[in-house]
């Protein structure tokens, strides 16, 4: 019997969606990992991210000497990575076998993974923030004035001294998209268990709030901890969706940790 319609060739991978930070589904910051992915071409990776409406996939491949090659891609291509989308292949990572650590190889270096309790911690490097005087255009943007600024690769940082100020924050959008980096990132010392606060604001890359922002804690961990003169640090992220990350200063390295959930897992098909 002539088939009446044909589709193109797909290759199968497994997925899964992961939320991060959190253990409630409708917290946190979701992230979904591809694994099985061996054969499948980068335009079908990239392709993923489309069909699953996705900023980033991340890309958990066989195993190899010890050390589990970890990619990352976009709508538009390779991508250098996320934290919260690290922290989710971990979790794909080690819930699925025994082992209670993993050497991911990224192409920004490797990361070290772990389960510690009922959470993962990830390695990251630091990223030093360095004093900068744009606390009035930065003040404008987010609608109070910080204490004081900071800039990294990643961002623009406003310290403030009260918490409350980052929960009522309302920011010019507009604004903040005119900075010459990825994101705005408004921290405070925390409130209600937390040792910190922060919200980060990232519209220049379709990002208006991250739910959950695990980079912008390899800026400000280091902060904090010389501030408050202590090395863990729990920071609690006020966005709508909110969310915990529980940190180290190591010096070189930032752990960033937290809790996680699995909250899909299923097969998607990929054009080839």
């Amino acid at each position: 019997m002539p088939r009446s319609m044909s589709s193109p060739m797909s290759a199968r991978a497994n997925l899964f969606q992961v939320v991060t930070f959190a253990t409630d589904p409708l917290h946190g910051n979701p992230a979904f990992v591809l694994s099985g992915a061996r054969g499948i071409s980068d335009d079908g990776l990239m392709a993923a991210c489309t069909i699953l409406r996705t900023d980033v996939v991340a890309v958990v491949d066989e195993a190899a000497g010890g050390v589990t090659p970890l990619r990352f891609f976009t709508s538009k291509g390779v991508h250098g990575g996320a934290g919260h989308a690290t922290l989710a292949a971990a979790h794909v990572a080690l819930h699925n076998g025994a082992a209670r650590a993993v050497m991911f190889h990224t192409s920004n270096g490797n990361r070290a993974a772990q389960i510690e309790g009922k959470r993962i911690a990830v390695e990251f490097p630091v990223m030093p923030g360095a004093r900068v005087d744009r606390i009035v255009d930065i003040g404008a943007a987010l609608g109070a004035r910080p204490t004081e600024t900071l800039v990294a690769p990643f961002g623009y940082v406003a310290i403030y001294d009260d918490p409350a100020t980052i929960a009522a924050m309302q920011p010019d959008l507009e604004r903040v998209a005119t900075f010459d980096r990825t994101a705005v990132i408004a921290t405070a010392p925390g409130r209600d268990g937390a040792d910190i606060v922060i919200r980060v604001f990232a519209p220049n890359v379709g990002l208006p709030e991250d739910p959950v922002c695990g980079t912008a804690h390899r800026i400000i961990v280091p902060y904090w901890a010389e501030r408050l003169g202590k090395k863990r640090i729990h920071s609690r992220q006020l966005s709508p969706r909110g969310g915990d990350l529980f940190c180290e200063d190591k010096g070189e390295v930032v752990v960033i940790g937290g809790d996680s959930s699995l909250i899909i897992d299923g097969t998607i098909r990929l054009p080839d």
